[in-house]
């Protein structure tokens, strides 16, 4: 709505310009041309303004992202992407497709610059947000392009649990399996740096609902996990969504995990 807004409102304004600029045609041609040149300079003015801001913004976005890069926060980056890029609020920050809540992303801005990372605001953040989402979603584009198509729909629940522990085994983790029938909830445990998470796969063809987001916080704690994480092959309710964020529940959808199985296993999902 905003866009379309401000898209009318630019198009009223070249309007008036338009209107103006005819009216001074017909009535003082002399007028017209000097208004014409200065227009033109100044338009020129604005264009070499705008190119250089550009370029200006891209050149920041590369040395964030490279010092994001040296000092090994990727993984936090695509950490904070994945667990809370679905916000839909109207004050939230969004970038094709994905929303960050502007609270939580100056929490995020705390946290980068404890560990080092020369971060001044939120502005800052937003360049690298888009940067890391910008390589997801051309990594994952490509990968639909060149790579031999898998279909979770193929898979039993079983068979999607053994794909998400190829996965994490890759990303360092080590997995534990204990789900199968009484399983509490817990599917997979992945253990890395002092992180125990507790894993809930669902591999559903439909939206996943509260139901389960409950059974992973359940989950939690009976397996002693310190943190806990709901991987499906689907989206998420709205209703799921809510419940997720306010147990500190990792969601990780359908887009996400097409993205991590690309990019780690070479593999492309749908």
């Amino acid at each position: 709505m905003a866009r379309r807004q401000e898209t009318s409102l630019t198009e009223f304004i070249f309007s008036v310009i338009a209107i103006y600029y005819f009216y001074l045609w017909l009535v003082n041609k002399s007028q017209f041309w000097i208004s014409f040149y200065i227009g033109l300079g100044l338009a020129i003015l604005t264009l070499i303004i705008y190119v250089w801001w550009q370029l200006h913004l891209r050149k920041k976005k590369e040395e964030m992202v490279e010092a994001t890069e040296r000092l090994g926060l990727s993984e936090d980056v695509s950490t904070f992407i994945n667990r809370y890029g679905k916000e839909k609020g109207k004050s939230s920050w969004k970038y094709m497709g994905y929303g960050f809540d502007i609270d939580k992303m100056r929490l995020f801005i705390k946290t980068l610059s404890c560990k080092g990372l020369g971060i001044n605001d939120v502005d800052d953040l937003e360049l690298v947000l888009m940067k890391y989402i910008d390589i997801r979603e051309e990594t994952l584009m490509k990968g639909g392009f060149e790579s031999k198509q898998y279909k979770f729909s193929s898979l039993s629940g079983q068979e999607f649990e053994d794909l998400l522990i190829r996965l994490y085994g890759l990303m360092g983790y080590i997995v534990e399996h204990p789900g199968g029938v009484g399983d509490q909830g817990g599917d997979l445990i992945l253990n890395k740096n002092g992180q125990r998470i507790l894993v809930q796969a669902k591999r559903y063809s439909g939206n996943i609902g509260n139901a389960a987001v409950q059974e992973a916080v359940a989950a939690k704690k009976y397996y002693d996990c310190n943190q806990v994480m709901l991987i499906g092959s689907s989206n998420f309710t709205r209703a799921a969504l809510d419940l997720a964020s306010y147990n500190e529940v990792e969601l990780i959808g359908k887009s996400e995990l097409q993205g991590l199985l690309l990019s780690y296993l070479n593999e492309s999902w749908d």
